[in-house]
């Protein structure tokens, strides 16, 4: 089957319970093979605990699973990366170094939970803390863990509020004591054998909720910075229309807009030399509003990031 004429399906950003996503690693693999898809990569936060259930899953439903990952990196706000992520794909899930750092990552995310609950107690929201490790089920804490608890004992305290205020740059942000800096997180990718991608680069847009600019220069820039750093790929098919800043309980871009940011972010991983990946940030039920394999992106992209791997593709 050629290139031109290869027309299937593929995701290659999932989330699972090893992360904050809802469904198990096999259950994700499942539902996309329900759905017609060719393939998927799992992409858990600062985890890799859900690669080999979701490959083992891949080979008993005759579906492709990329081993992924999704590392967020320190804030570099000078450079523009504030709450950035890399995506990492094809690594070696037995590499030793990947996995320690990971789980020092992991350490770190959830050593801040302390700290995060008596600044939301101060601020009237107290919640308790097994709740929230029962809700994360032994994996990797997020905010979105944390949500749920606070939703279940104040529930007339906005959603929107509290990502806000504990977003980078917010009066209840608590930072990680561990975190890995773009370059150090591209060359760890790189060493276990991977392709680092930068993630959803339109999340990262500041200036779409001051003015209403639905690509923002700094951005741009940043993607550039990411570039001469090592960074292989661009995500540039991705669910923004239901993602922040571009999303508030309902799409805040109409299909023009959508299309525009696709093709802007298209354009400049042409320029930059860039590799183009696409996913939906599936969640489940943390994320209601995105499902499996709702954006179409052709298998093609998938057999270019296998050949930057040093793969030979299917």
């Amino acid at each position: 089957m050629s290139a031109t004429s290869d027309t299937r399906r593929v995701d290659l950003h999932l989330h699972s319970t090893a992360s904050d996503g809802s469904l198990a690693p096999a259950e994700l693999v499942a539902r996309a093979k329900s759905l017609g898809l060719a393939a998927i990569a799992i992409t858990d936060h600062d985890s890799i605990g859900g690669v080999a259930e979701g490959l083992a899953a891949g080979r008993v439903h005759d579906i492709e699973v990329v081993p992924g990952v999704e590392i967020g990196i320190s804030h570099d706000p000078d450079r523009g990366l504030v709450e950035a992520d890399v995506l990492g794909y094809f690594f070696d899930p037995g590499h030793a170094e990947l996995g320690e750092t990971l789980a020092a990552l992991q350490e770190a995310k959830n050593g801040k939970l302390d700290r995060q609950i008596a600044v939301l107690a101060e601020n009237g929201l107290p919640i308790d803390r097994e709740e929230v490790l029962e809700l994360a089920a032994g994996d990797t804490v997020r905010r979105p863990h944390i949500w749920k608890v606070i939703a279940r004992h104040h529930p007339g305290f906005p959603a929107q509020e509290f990502f806000d205020r504990t977003s980078f740059g917010g009066d209840w942000h608590v930072t990680k004591a561990v975190s890995l800096s773009l370059e150090e997180c591209v060359e760890l990718i790189v060493r276990a054998g991977g392709v680092p991608v930068l993630a959803h680069p339109g999340a990262y847009n500041t200036t779409f909720s001051k003015a209403g600019e639905l690509v923002d220069p700094g951005v741009d820039a940043a993607i550039e910075v990411c570039a001469g750093a090592g960074v292989r790929g661009l995500e540039v098919y991705y669910t923004y229309n239901k993602n922040r800043p571009f999303y508030d309980g309902r799409p805040l871009i109409d299909h023009a807009e959508f299309d525009r940011l696709v093709s802007h972010y298209a354009a400049l991983a042409q320029r930059h030399g860039l590799l183009m990946t696409g996913g939906t940030d599936f969640h489940g039920s943390n994320k209601p509003q995105i499902q499996i394999g709702e954006i179409e992106i052709p298998y093609a992209l998938l057999q270019k990031l296998k050949e930057a791997a040093g793969g030979s593709g299917a």
